[in-house]
């Protein structure tokens, strides 16, 4: 008979194979965040280690209602609750991005519509990746008539319709158009107030209101992080180059990206201009970090500009 001091040590010896071979294969994953590159540590940023930093602008109002029961319903809940319902993205409010074109009234082309090029050239200085616009078009009463079994009742509604556009900062575009037709449903003397176009009348159900920006947001993050992260190089100099992105969005020393020319300017309609991504030039690597920019020198390639659009290799 085996004794169980025996087993109890054959137990042990297969443990210790088992283990050291687990660490031999998961050495590589483990001490693989860096290479050697002639002595140099570089690293390889991937999505989940870098911030998206996405712009809310202000939205307009275009429904019935007064300025100031917009700002205190819509506009004064839109950032937190957005900004709930995106996790790991870093929204920034209008007043923040630091650009006068994203933080006031947006410009617009001689046909009416935002200018996406304007607003997308701020957004590359101020280190963002995507800009949200949007509007509220109106709120309007609804009834409906809700039956069960052989009983029907009229349930009273209102709908607030939205429309969210997303333009991705790299190439001017817009990546996300939704017009959004929300139903929340309230008491009969607040839908008699909504017809009868009481605009005070909407306060009374705003915090109902306010939750349902939630779900619109929960949709907008959704597109959002489908989206690869870019950075944008501001200026160059003999000895590197300065980008518009640092710890705020992520970036460390030693961090290596591909260079990309930023592209030919390209033309469309309505007055709208668009950035053409441009061939690879080069490659870069961090070498400070600052709480909103970053300095690199560059390993390969001579012809990285202000402009540049960097991703990850």
């Amino acid at each position: 008979m085996i004794s169980d001091k025996r087993i109890c040590g054959v137990n042990t010896a297969v443990f210790l194979i088992i283990f050291s071979l687990f660490f031999l294969a998961a050495g590589c994953s483990l001490f693989s965040a860096g290479t050697k590159s002639n002595g140099t540590d570089i690293l390889k940023p991937s999505g989940s280690n870098l911030i998206k930093r996405i712009a809310l602008t202000k939205f307009e109002n275009n429904s019935f209602i007064g300025q100031d029961e917009f700002e205190a319903i819509f506009q004064n809940n839109l950032f937190a609750k957005f900004e709930k319902a995106c996790p790991g993205i870093s929204l920034i409010k209008p007043e923040e991005t630091g650009n006068n074109f994203l933080s006031g009234k947006l410009p617009k082309t001689a046909s009416g519509r935002i200018d996406s090029f304007k607003i997308t050239e701020a957004g590359r200085e101020a280190g963002i990746n995507a800009i949200i616009t949007g509007s509220l078009i109106d709120i309007a009463g609804v009834e409906e008539i809700r039956s069960f079994l052989w009983f029907e009742r009229s349930k009273s509604f209102a709908r607030i319709d939205m429309i969210i556009n997303i333009y991705d900062v790299a190439t001017g575009t817009k990546i996300y158009e939704e017009s959004i037709k929300q139903h929340i449903e309230i008491a009969e003397h607040e839908y008699d107030a909504l017809m009868g176009k009481t605009p005070k009348c909407v306060m009374e159900f705003k915090d109902t209101i306010t939750d349902a920006l939630f779900l619109i947001g929960k949709s907008v993050c959704k597109e959002i992080k489908k989206q690869p992260w870019h950075g944008f190089v501001i200026s160059v100099q003999e000895s590197g180059i300065t980008i518009s992105s640092g710890e705020n969005a992520g970036l460390k020393t030693g961090m290596v990206f591909d260079a990309y020319d930023a592209g030919k300017i390209i033309s469309g309609a309505g007055g709208q201009k668009f950035f053409m991504p441009g061939q690879k030039t080069g490659t870069v690597k961090i070498v400070n970090v600052f709480r909103n920019k970053a300095e690199a020198v560059v390993l390969t390639g001579d012809n990285i500009k202000a402009g540049s659009v960097l991703k990850i290799k």
